[in-house]
C-alpha cells in the first residue's frame, strides 16, 4: 500500500521500534501495536470531551476535506485521502492501521495467518458470514481480482502503441512479489504465495483498491467473478481489458454513485451522494460483525478550512480535521464545547517538481530552487505558532518520532536560503539574465506552483515567490479547487502538497520508484527516475531485517539530497476537532484518517 495524496494505507510495526509494518493498519495475531509520538489537546469552555462508553443512534455530521471522486481508492488517480476517509467503513477492511499507528486485522471479516517463510506463505480465513450488501460472498475473487489488478503482469496499448500497464494501480508493490493465488473450494480461504521476501505482508490488503469482483463481472458482460480468474489465466487479454478500464474509471463518483456498482461490505453503506455537497453513509443491514453505532454519518464536502471551523462553531458539522494554520487553529481553541488536538503523525509537506517539465529536466534549476527555498521561513513563521518544537524535516522516508529510524540525510545543504549559491548554480550551466528571470536557449526559468487553495499553502508560495524571485526565478501561483485531480494525472509544474502515511517500511516505494509509463505514473506524480534508487527499493521490497531495510531507505535519501527532486519541508501538526455532542472520536496518525473509527461515533 502506498501513502496517499492528502490534507491531504506479519508483525506489527512499532514506530522507533523493531518490528514490521505494513499496510492500512493493524496487529498481527498477539503483537502489540506501535506507539504514535505525542499530541496535545485542549478542551474549550463550555465542555468535556467526552470519547468512551457510547450511546448508539442519532447522526453525526463530519467535514470531508476533499472531493469524494471514486469508491475505488487504488487507483493512481484516485489515491486520496478524502477517498480513504469517505470508504474507511464501507469497504471491506481486510486489516486497517489503528490508532497506535500499528497493523489491525479485522476479525470480524478474516483471520490472516503466515503459514511458511520459504516461500513467503500468508492463509486469509474469511468469515463465512462475510457478504457484500447484495448478499455476494466476500472473499477468494476479490482477493484474487486484487492481485491482478495491482501486481502489474498485464500489459496493452496507448494509442502511440507503446506497451503500458493495463490496471491503472496506485502501486504494484508487495503484490508483483506474489507468484499465485489459491482459492478453497467454498471462496473461503485466499492463500498468497510469495515468489522473494515481503516485510509488509500482515498490512498489504487494505481497502485501497478492493472491490467486489462479482460487480466488475457483471458490468463487463461475465456470467460471474470466477471468470475473471479464467480470462486471466487463458490471456484472454480482449476480456481482461474490459475488466481493468471498468476497474480503473467504473467506480468514479463525479456523476454521482451508482447503487449496483459501489456496495459496501462493511458496517456502513452508501445512502446517497451529491458531488461537491455531501456523501450520506447509513447502516448496512446486510453486515454480519458489530453495528454501526449512528444511524447516519453525513459527510459534508467541505475544501475551506476556514468554512469547515465556521460549520463547527454553527454546529452544522461535529468532526473537522483541517490542514495545519495558526490563525485557524487559535479560532478552533475558542469555540465552545469543541476538543481541538495537534498531533504528530505520518503526515509531511514537501515540493515536488515534475521532470516531464523541461525546465525542471535541468539538475542546475532543481539545485538552485533547494538553495533559494525559504524552508526554515516557512517552518519558523506557518508552522512553529503550532508546534514551537517543530523542526525542518531532514528526511523524506521517516518522521521525527521514528527514532530508531530517522536521520538526517541532508548533509548539511540547503538549510539556509543562499540566493547567491542559487544563482552561481544557474549561471555555471549555462543559465543567464534577460531583466528579472534567467533564460537559457529561449526558454525563462518559469512555472506555477499548484496547491490546494487554503491560507497556510498560499503563504508558502508567496514566500517560495519573495525568495526566488531574487535568484532569478519567475514563480507563478496555480491554487486550484481541482489540485487532486491535477496531481494524480501529473497535470503540474511543481507543487506544494503533503502524503499521508504510515509505518509500513515499503510505503515510499511507488512514489519513488519509476513509473511503468508515463500513462499510468503509480504515485510517482513526478515522474522522476534513478536507477540506482529503483535498485535500493527493490531491495527494500525483500529485505527480511528492519533495521537493514531502513538502512536502504536512507541511502535512498541520500541519493534524493543530490537529485533534488522532492524537497521535505515540515512534519505535520495534525489537527483534529470534534464537538461535545459526538462520542467515540480517536486521533489516528497513518492514512487512514479521522474517520477510521467512524463506526463507533454516536451522537453525544
Amino acid at each position: 500500500m502506498s501513502r496517499t495524496a492528502g490534507v491531504a494505507k506479519v508483525a506489527t510495526v512499532l514506530l522507533g521500534a523493531a518490528l514490521i509494518a505494513a499496510a492500512c493498519g493493524g496487529d498481527n495475531k498477539g503483537s502489540s501495536s506501535s506507539t504514535t509520538a505525542g499530541g496535545t489537546g485542549t478542551t474549550a469552555a463550555g465542555g468535556a470531551a467526552t470519547t468512551g462508553s457510547a450511546k448508539s443512534g442519532g447522526t453525526v455530521t463530519y467535514s470531508l476535506p476533499d472531493n469524494f471522486t471514486s469508491y475505488n481508492n487504488g487507483t493512481a488517480e484516485d489515491n486520496l485521502t478524502s477517498n480513504v476517509y469517505a470508504m474507511n467503513q464501507v469497504i471491506p477492511q481486510v486489516t486497517y492501521f489503528d490508532e497506535k499507528g500499528g497493523v489491525s486485522v479485522n476479525k470480524d471479516l478474516v483471520d490472516v495467518t503466515k503459514t511458511g517463510d520459504n516461500p513467503l506463505t500468508v492463509v486469509y480465513k474469511f468469515n463465512p458470514k462475510a457478504v457484500w450488501e447484495d448478499g455476494s460472498q466476500i472473499g477468494c475473487d476479490d482477493m484474487y481480482l486484487l492481485w491482478v489488478a495491482n501486481n502489474g503482469v498485464l500489459k496493452s496499448k496507448d494509442a502511440k502503441g507503446n506497451d503500458i500497464t493495463m490496471f491503472p494501480t496506485a502501486s504494484t508493490v508487495g503484490f508483483e512479489q506474489i507468484s499465485k493465488v489459491d482459492c478453497s473450494a467454498d471462496g473461503s480461504t485466499v492463500t498468497y504465495t510469495y515468489s522473494t521476501p515481503f516485510p509488509d505482508w500482515l498490512g498489504l490488503v487494505n481497502i485501497q483498491g478492493f472491490v467486489p469482483a462479482h460487480i466488475v463481472a457483471q458490468k463487463v458482460g461475465l456470467s460471474s467473478a470466477a471468470d475473471i480468474r479464467k480470462a486471466y489465466e487463458a490471456k484472454d487479454t480482449a476480456t481482461m481489458q474490459k475488466v481493468a478500464d471498468f476497474w480503473g474509471t467504473g467506480f468514479k463518483t463525479d456523476k454521482g454513485v451508482d447503487p449496483t456498482v459501489d456496495v459496501s461490505g462493511g458496517p456502513y453503506k452508501i445512502d446517497s451522494y451529491v458531488p461537491d455537497q455531501s456523501l450520506t453513509l447509513v447502516r448496512n443491514p446486510k453486515y454480519w460483525g458489530t453495528p454501526a453505532k449512528a444511524d447516519k454519518l453525513v459527510m459534508r464536502i467541505i475544501t475551506d478550512d476556514t468554512a469547515a471551523a465556521q460549520a463547527l462553531a454553527n454546529q452544522e458539522v461535529q468532526v473537522i480535521a483541517p490542514q495545519p494554520d495558526p490563525d485557524l487553529l487559535n479560532q478552533l481553541k475558542g469555540i465552545s464545547g469543541v476538543t481541538t488536538s495537534t498531533n504528530a503523525g505520518f503526515t509531511f509537506e514537501h515540493f515536488d517538481m515534475n521532470f516531464q517539465n523541461p525546465v525542471f529536466q535541468d539538475a542546475a534549476v532543481r539545485q538552485a530552487i533547494a538553495y533559494c527555498m525559504p524552508r526554515q521561513d516557512i517552518v519558523d513563521k506557518l508552522i512553529k505558532p503550532m508546534d514551537p518544537n517543530v523542526a525542518l524535516l531532514q528526511n523524506r522516508m521517516f518522521e521525527p518520532f521514528q527514532k530508531d529510524f530517522y536521520k538526517d540525510t541532508s548533509g548539511g545543504l540547503y538549510n539556509k536560503v543562499d540566493i547567491a549559491k542559487s544563482k552561481s548554480i544557474l549561471e555555471a550551466a549555462g543559465w543567464k539574465l534577460n531583466g528579472n528571470v534567467y533564460e537559457k536557449n529561449g526558454q525563462k526559468l518559469e512555472f506555477k506552483v499548484l496547491h490546494k487553495i487554503n491560507a497556510r499553502r498560499t503563504s508558502q508560495v508567496q514566500l517560495l515567490q519573495a525568495s526566488c524571485g531574487q535568484a532569478g526565478m519567475s514563480i507563478l501561483d496555480d491554487g486550484d479547487a481541482k489540485w487532486s485531480t491535477r496531481l494524480g494525472a501529473g497535470q503540474f509544474d511543481a507543487i506544494f502538497f503533503a502524503w499521508q502515511g504510515n509505518p509500513q517500511l515499503t510505503a515510499q516505494i511507488a512514489e519513488y520508484q519509476t513509473p511503468p509509463d508515463k500513462t499510468n505514473l503509480l504515485s510517482n506524480y513526478q515522474y522522476y527516475s534513478n536507477p540506482q534508487v529503483d535498485s535500493l527499493l527493490n531491495q527494500v521490497k525483500t529485505v527480511g531485517d528492519q533495521k537493514a531495510a531502513a538502512d536502504l531507505l536512507n541511502q535512498v535519501d541520500t541519493i534524493m539530497w543530490k537529485d533534488m527532486n522532492s524537497i521535505p519541508l515540515y512534519q505535520f501538526p495534525d489537527i483534529l476537532s470534534y464537538s461535545n455532542k459526538v462520542n467515540g472520536v480517536v486521533y489516528n496518525p497513518s492514512q487512514q484518517g479521522p474517520t477510521w473509527n467512524d463506526q463507533q461515533w454516536s451522537a453525544a
